[in-house]
């Protein structure tokens, strides 16, 4: 059974200053809708945290033959987003977790992780020292992510357990994210070369 994927989008982008979520990337997609569309190229389930005013959003993930899960306390942070998203798909045997910001993370980066996840209880992937996403967590997580609260996430349930592998990959689109305005230049000068790195 292939993982499911998990983007979590229903932070409010204060560092950002607007909905990060929404500015059009040169391919003229939406942010959020390329990194939807790039997870469901490599997994058959994907399931995408947004707020309860998304409807608009809603619709656009659902048009993409993705599930939509609604965190209706968003602003407790990261943690309940997840904790939203496992609690939604309990039937799944693992999960991709990543933040809906990371628009340069490679397909080949997904497939590797979710078949990494085959065989071991957790994937974090690592690029020139630095952890990014997306992190695979096996069923054996399922009740620890589903009562996640607060932003930190999942770091402390990966602390604590056995059988995590830190997959080294070259691939600095797991940590490139769009945080700040001034990183969609560096997404922008990247993205072209995606499909080239796939």
């Amino acid at each position: 059974m292939t993982p499911t994927g998990v983007l979590l989008a229903a932070g409010t982008g204060r560092r950002f200053g607007s909905d990060k979520r929404r500015i059009l990337l040169p391919n003229h997609e939406p942010l959020l809708l390329h990194c939807v569309r790039r997870m469901r190229a490599v997994l058959d389930d994907v399931l995408v945290v947004l707020r309860p005013e998304d409807t608009d959003l809603r619709a656009a993930v659902i048009a993409l033959d993705c599930r939509v899960c609604v965190n209706p306390q968003p602003d407790r942070g990261m943690g309940s987003s997840l904790a939203c998203a496992v609690q939604a798909s309990r039937e799944s045997a693992a999960w991709l977790v990543q933040p809906a910001d990371l628009p340069l993370v490679r397909l080949r980066t997904l497939r590797r992780i979710a078949e990494q996840l085959k065989t071991c209880a957790a994937v974090v992937p690592i690029c020139h020292g630095r952890r990014g996403h997306p992190v695979g967590f096996s069923v054996q997580f399922a009740d620890g992510l589903a009562r996640l609260s607060g932003e930190p996430g999942a770091r402390s349930l990966l602390k604590k357990a056995a059988g995590v592998v830190w997959l080294n990959l070259h691939d600095p689109g797991i940590y490139l994210d769009v945080d700040r305005p001034a990183d969609v230049e560096t997404v922008c000068r990247h993205l072209p070369t995606q499909e080239a790195n796939d």
